[in-house]
C-alpha cells in the first residue's frame, strides 16, 4: 500500500508502507492535509519532530512544506527499514536529503535525551500506536517545545487520553483526532 505526500515541493511523491502486519498505521492524507493546513506557513524554516514516524509521512510532509529540519523517530525494526527507504526515495541525495534525519530510538528515550541535551523544536508531532499508554506522552512532547512551539498528538477518537481537556485545540477525523498544545 502506498501513501502520497499531499503538499509542498514533493507533493505527489509516493511513500511505501506495509500495513499487513499491522505494524504501521499511517496518518491518512486527510489528517496530514488538515494538520498542515492548521499549521500553515509556520512550518517554513521550522524544526520538526515526528515521533513514532512509521513510514515517515508526517516528517517528510513537513520537509516538503519547507521545514528546515525534521527528526523522524522510529524504533520498530520493520518500520525503521521502511522509513530510511522512504527518506531516500523522496529526498534522494539532493540538497534536502539532510533535512530529514531518521533516528532509531524509542520515542520516550528520544524525548529524555533531547531534553537533557537542551534541544528544543518548533513542532513535535506524535502518532503512537493507539493501544499504547498515552499517559506520559504529553509531558515528553511539551518538554521538547521551543517558546511559541506547538505539540500535536494524534489519538484514537474512541478512546481519548485523560489529558485531552488540557489541549489548546482539538480536531477529530473519524477514528483519529489531533490534540494541539502550545
Amino acid at each position: 500500500m502506498g501513501i502520497i505526500i499531499t503538499g509542498g515541493l514533493y507533493k505527489g511523491r509516493k511513500l511505501e508502507t506495509d500495513t499487513r502486519a499491522q505494524v504501521i498505521r499511517p496518518t491518512s492524507g486527510k489528517v496530514r492535509e488538515a494538520l498542515f493546513s492548521s499549521l500553515g506557513e509556520t512550518v517554513e524554516g521550522a524544526t520538526f519532530v515526528d515521533l513514532y514516524a512509521g513510514s515517515g509521512a508526517v516528517g517528510l510532509e513537513a520537509v516538503s512544506r519547507g521545514a528546515r529540519e525534521a527528526c523522524l523517530v522510529e524504533n520498530h525494526a520493520q518500520s525503521w527499514i521502511l522509513l530510511k527507504a522512504n527518506c531516500k526515495s523522496v529526498l534522494g541525495d539532493g540538497p534536502d536529503a539532510s533535512k530529514a534525519v531518521p533516528v532509531r530510538a524509542d520515542a520516550s528515550a528520544f524525548c529524555r535525551r533531547m531534553k537533557e541535551d537542551g534541544r528544543i523544536f518548533d513542532f513535535v508531532f506524535a502518532d503512537p500506536p493507539f493501544d499504547d499508554d498515552f499517559s506520559m506522552l504529553k509531558d515528553g512532547v511539551l518538554g521538547l517545545l521551543a517558546p511559541g512551539g506547538t505539540g500535536i498528538i494524534q489519538f484514537p477518537s474512541r478512546n481519548p487520553p485523560v489529558w485531552l481537556e488540557q489541549a489548546h485545540k482539538l480536531k477529530k477525523y473519524g477514528e483519529s483526532g489531533l490534540a494541539f498544545f502550545t
